[in-house]
C-alpha cells in the first residue's frame, strides 16, 4: 500500500501541476477577454465571425477532440487511445474567443479538458495500463475542476462522481484528492485568485425552513433538467438544419449578438460574475435567470466553446434571488443554495456540489445548500449536461431498466417510437460462418459456475497475500488461450448445488452469489483451457456443450454481441 500511495502521489501531483497551471492560464485569459470586451463593446458585433473561426478551427484541426468533456468521459469508461495534446490549445483558444466577442459560456469545461488531456500525456511516460489510465484521467478531471473554482474538496469528489450517476469508484479516491489539492495550490502559486462569494444571512434549521429548502431544490432541479434539454435541443436543431459545422456557431453568433443589441445590456453574456456577486447582496430582476438560460443555451448549443457550470451558477443564484419573494428564507442564502443546486441537478453531482457549498459559504449555509442539492439531483431526472455520463443507479425504481446506459442513449430511446429496434449495417453483422468463427462444426460452449467469494489459489505463500478474483483470472487465461468469446455474467440471483437461494439487492454482491463464466470456441482449445486451469476449478461446477446444443448457445451469444455493437455504435454516433 505504501508503494502504491507513493506511486500515485507522484503521478497525481504531476497531473495536478499541469491542470493547475492550465487553469491559471485560463482564468487570466478570461479576465483579460472580459476586460477588453467591456471596454470595446463593438467586438460583440464580430461574434458570428469568431464563431465561424472557432468552427473551422475544430473542423479542420480538432475533429478528433470536438466531443470535449464527453470524449474524456468515454475514455474513462472505455479507454482506447491517448487524448491528443491538441485538445488543450484548441479549447483554450476557443474559450478565449467565445468570451472576448460576447458569447455566454463558462470555464469548467475548458478546465476539465485541459486537466484531463494534459494528464493523459503522462500515460506513456509512466507506462500506465488501461486501468491506471482511467484513474489518471479522473485525477486530471479533479485537478482541472478543483483549481478553476478554488474548491479542491469539491473537485476531488467531482472527478469520482461525474462518471456514473449514483456510483462512485473509490479506486481513484487518493489520486483524485492529490490532483485536486495540488492543482489548487499550483493555481494560487501562479498568483491567480478566485472570486469570493459570501452568504451574509443564514436561517435557523427549523422544520419550516427545511421544507422551504426542499421546495427550492425542486425548482432548481427542474430548471437544471430544462437547461440540459434545451442546450441539447439547440445542438440537435443546428446539426439537423445546418450541415456545415462552422456555420452553426456563425448562426448562433448572429442570434446572440442581435439579442445583446435588443436588450441593451451585457449582463447576460460572458461569465456574468458581477451579477452572481450581486445576487448575494440585494434583489435583482426576477427574469435574470431566464435570460441567462436562453443566452447560454444558444451559445453552447450552436457550437461555441467553454463550459456550462459558471452559467449554471448564474442561473441558480439569480433564480434563488427571485425565489426569496415566495419562500421564507433570506435572499443571500437562497442565492447560495441555487448557486450549487442547479449545478448539482445538471451535472448529477450532489455530493461534490454540497462540498463546494461548504467550501465557499461555510457549514451553516452549506447544510441548506446540501438539502437543495440532493433534492435538485432527484428532480432533474435522467438528464444532464454531459451526455456521455452513464446511469449507474436509477433515481427512481420504475426506471431501473435504464441503468448502464449513457444519458444520450436514454434520451434517444425515449424519443423513438420503436426503441427496441436497432438496425445494424450489413458490414458490421457477424457472418453465419467464417474460418475460426463461432459457428464452426467443432464449436463448443464451456460454462463454469462459482461463487463471488472464490478467488485464485496461488501456489507461493507470498502471492496468497494478493488474492485475485477467480472470474477475472479465468477471463485473462481464456484470452491468452485464443478462445473465441468469453463472457462473465454477474447474476441478480440464484443458488449453487446444496446452497440456499441468494439474491443480489445491493451494490456489493453477496459472497455466495453465483457467477457464470461462458466460453465459446473450438473444442480442443476449451479442453486445453480446462487442463491448464484444473487446479483452480476445484470448487466450481463445469458444463460442456457440444454439437447442435453448442451451436444454439453460440447463436444466442452472437445475437447478444450484435445488440451490444448496435448499442455502442448508436451511443458513439449521438451528438
Amino acid at each position: 500500500m505504501f508503494v502504491q500511495l507513493l506511486r500515485w502521489l507522484v503521478i497525481a501531483s504531476c497531473a495536478g501541476v499541469l491542470g493547475g497551471s492550465a487553469s491559471a492560464l485560463l482564468l487570466a485569459s478570461l479576465n483579460l477577454a472580459t476586460a477588453v470586451r467591456e471596454s470595446h463593446l463593438w467586438l460583440i458585433a464580430l461574434l458570428p465571425l469568431a464563431g465561424l473561426f472557432v468552427g473551422c478551427l475544430y473542423k479542420y484541426l480538432g475533429s478528433s477532440v470536438e466531443a470535449g468533456n464527453n470524449l474524456i468521459l468515454e475514455e474513462v469508461h472505455d479507454p482506447q487511445a491517448t487524448i491528443p495534446l491538441r485538445m488543450t490549445p484548441l479549447i483554450l483558444i476557443g474559450t478565449f474567443l467565445t468570451h472576448l466577442f460576447g458569447g455566454s459560456a463558462g470555464r469548467e469545461g475548458t478546465a476539465i479538458q485541459t486537466g484531463a488531456s494534459l494528464a493523459d500525456q503522462l500515460t506513456r511516460l509512466f507506462r500506465l495500463r488501461n486501468g491506471d489510465r482511467r484513474i489518471l484521467l479522473m485525477a486530471g478531471i479533479s485537478a482541472g475542476f478543483g483549481s478553476v473554482f478554488g474548491t479542491p474538496l469539491a473537485g476531488a469528489v467531482f472527478g469520482l462522481e461525474v462518471l456514473a450517476i449514483g456510483r462512485l469508484n473509490y479506486a481513484a479516491i487518493f489520486p483524485c484528492f492529490v490532483g485536486a489539492f495540488v492543482g489548487d495550490f499550483t493555481t494560487h502559486a501562479w498568483r491567480v485568485h478566485h472570486t469570493i462569494y459570501t452568504v451574509t444571512q443564514v436561517a435557523p434549521l427549523s422544520p419550516r425552513n427545511l421544507l422551504a429548502a426542499c421546495a427550492a431544490g425542486i425548482a432548481f432541479g427542474v430548471t437544471a433538467m430544462l437547461f440540459a434539454k434545451a442546450t441539447h435541443a439547440v445542438s440537435h436543431f443546428m446539426k439537423k438544419h445546418i450541415a456545415w459545422g462552422p456555420a452553426r456557431p456563425f448562426t448562433g453568433g448572429i442570434v446572440v449578438a442581435l439579442a445583446v443589441a435588443a436588450v441593451h445590456t451585457t449582463r447576460y453574456i460572458g461569465l456574468g460574475v458581477p451579477t452572481i456577486v450581486a445576487s448575494f447582496q440585494h434583489p435583482l430582476h426576477w427574469y435574470d435567470f431566464a435570460a441567462k438560460f436562453a443566452f447560454t443555451a444558444v451559445t453552447l448549443g450552436s457550437g461555441f466553446k467553454g463550459g456550462e457550470v459558471t452559467p449554471l451558477f448564474y442561473i441558480g443564484s439569480t433564480l434563488g434571488n427571485a425565489l426569496a419573494h415566495v419562500l421564507p428564507l433570506p435572499t443571500s442564502l437562497l442565492a447560495g443554495m441555487g448557486f450549487v443546486a442547479v449545478f448539482a441537478g445538471a451535472a448529477n453531482t450532489p455530493i461534490a456540489s454540497s462540498l463546494m457549498a461548504v467550501e465557499l459559504f461555510g457549514a451553516e449555509a452549506g447544510a441548506f445548500a446540501a438539502i437543495a442539492c440532493v433534492v435538485s439531483y432527484l428532480f432533474s431526472g435522467h438528464s444532464g449536461i454531459y451526455h456521455a455520463q452513464r446511469l449507474g443507479s436509477s433515481k427512481h425504481a420504475a426506471l431501473t431498466h435504464e441503468e448502464g446506459l449513457s444519458l444520450a442513449l436514454i434520451a434517444k430511446q425515449r424519443t423513438e417510437a420503436d426503441a427496441d429496434t436497432l438496425l445494424i449495417p450489413e458490414n458490421e453483422r457477424f457472418p453465419d460462418s467464417y474460418p475460426g468463427g463461432i459457428l464452426m462444426a467443432n464449436t463448443a460452449v464451456l460454462r463454469v459456475y462459482f461463487s463471488t467469494a472464490q478467488v485464485l489459489k496461488h501456489d507461493s505463500w507470498w502471492r496468497r497475500m494478493l488474492p485475485q478474483n477467480l472470474g477475472a483470472y479465468l477471463l485473462e487465461q481464456a484470452r491468452e488461450a485464443g478462445i473465441e468469446q468469453a463472457l462473465l455474467h454477474r447474476v441478480t440471483g440464484g443458488y449453487l448445488k446444496n446452497q440456499k437461494l441468494i439474491m443480489d439487492s445491493s451494490d456489493i454482491p453477496p459472497l455466495r452469489l453465483p457467477q457464470c463464466l461462458e466460453l465459446v470456441g473450438e473444442e480442443d482449445l476449451l479442453q486445453e483451457f480446462l487442463r491448464r486451469n484444473q487446479k483452480h476449478l476445484g470448487g466450481a461446477r463445469v458444463m460442456f456443450l457440444h454439437g447442435k446444443e453448442a451451436e444454439f448457445e453460440a447463436e444466442l451469444e452472437r445475437q447478444e454481441l450484435e445488440e451490444a455493437i448496435a448499442i455502442e455504435r448508436n451511443d458513439q454516433l449521438l451528438p
